[in-house]
């Protein structure tokens, strides 16, 4: 056990980052799993996001998890609406993942986590404002539980996914003018430029995946989660494509980084107010509608069933 812990702890420390995928929730909830019982959250909020542009969503979420005596199984379903009728209008995201041999649970009581888990997602993204189409990521997480008491958990993890995205690169109004292009000009965008007919640049990578995260409890009614991510690609993410300004440079493995940290207050046991602030950098991005800075405020309401 000693090895295993050095491992991820050295590979945590040269990275010094992480990705969210082991925090869904606040740590009350998971501290309350029952096995074979469906527990979840339904949420509505108002998120400010500042990518050069400052845009106002109405965001609505849902969540589902289910937990076996070995298990945990979640999924969550984020979608955003601003109502302005743009290119910036719409966002969702989905995420899925599957905690294997998270917990030990007796008489469907949790008694007590793994010290070392693997865990299997999948995450799903569309950005119409940043002209992402889609973003698939799947992958596998190793997550050691590296400091756990009543009121706090502090846990870090390495993983590997795959990544899969298409970018678009012209104003949707521009779009139909691509189909009256002559063949000359449509094999330059194809051949030269990596464009396809949609308009649309497609991209696959691997990435070594980090984070590092922290739960804890403040009185009986505040719960803080902190996480921090950083995500290395194998290959520079404008590899093989043209070497022009619009483009990230061809030969930099841009890591994208993110930084999360949600505070929850308990109203009731079922009812909670979750402020949440979200920080991501990312050099790598194809399209020009995509900044390397995005800033996000939210504030909302939890329904916990």
């Amino acid at each position: 056990m000693r090895c295993y812990v050095l491992l991820i702890f050295l590979s945590v420390i040269m990275v010094s980052g992480g990705q969210a995928q082991s925090v869904l929730n606040d740590k009350p909830f998971y501290d309350t799993l029952r096995a074979h019982r469906l527990k979840g959250r339904l949420g509505a909020a108002f998120n400010l996001n500042y990518d050069g542009n400052r845009k106002v969503f109405l965001l609505g979420d849902a969540l589902g998890s289910y937990a076996t005596r070995r298990h945990l199984f979640e999924a969550v379903v984020n979608m955003y609406y601003n109502g302005d009728k743009s290119d910036e209008s719409n966002r969702f995201n989905f995420f899925a993942r599957a905690a294997l041999f998270r917990h030990a649970m007796v008489a469907d009581t949790l008694k007590g986590e793994s010290d070392l888990f693997p865990e299997l997602f999948l995450n799903i993204l569309y950005d119409e404002g940043r002209g992402l189409n889609y973003r698939f990521n799947e992958g596998v997480n190793l997550t050691f539980n590296l400091y756990k008491i009543s009121w706090t958990r502090l846990k870090i993890g390495t993983g590997i996914f795959y990544e899969q995205e298409s970018w678009r690169v012209f104003d949707r109004e521009f779009l139909p003018a691509l189909d009256t292009l002559d063949p000359e000009e449509i094999k330059f965008l194809q051949e030269v430029l990596g464009i396809d007919k949609k308009g649309n640049i497609n991209r696959t990578n691997w990435r070594w995946n980090n984070y590092i995260q922290m739960m804890f409890r403040v009185g009986e009614k505040v719960n803080i989660t902190t996480i921090g991510a950083l995500q290395i690609p194998f290959r520079p993410p404008s590899e093989g494509l043209i070497d022009i300004p619009e483009f990230p440079a061809t030969d930099k493995r841009f890591p994208r980084l993110t930084g999360d940290i949600s505070i929850t207050y308990s109203a009731t046991k079922k009812l909670k107010f979750t402020t949440r602030f979200y920080i991501q950098h990312d050099q790598g991005q194809i399209s020009p509608f995509a900044k390397e800075n995005v800033y996000s405020f939210t504030q909302g309401l939890n329904f916990n069933f």
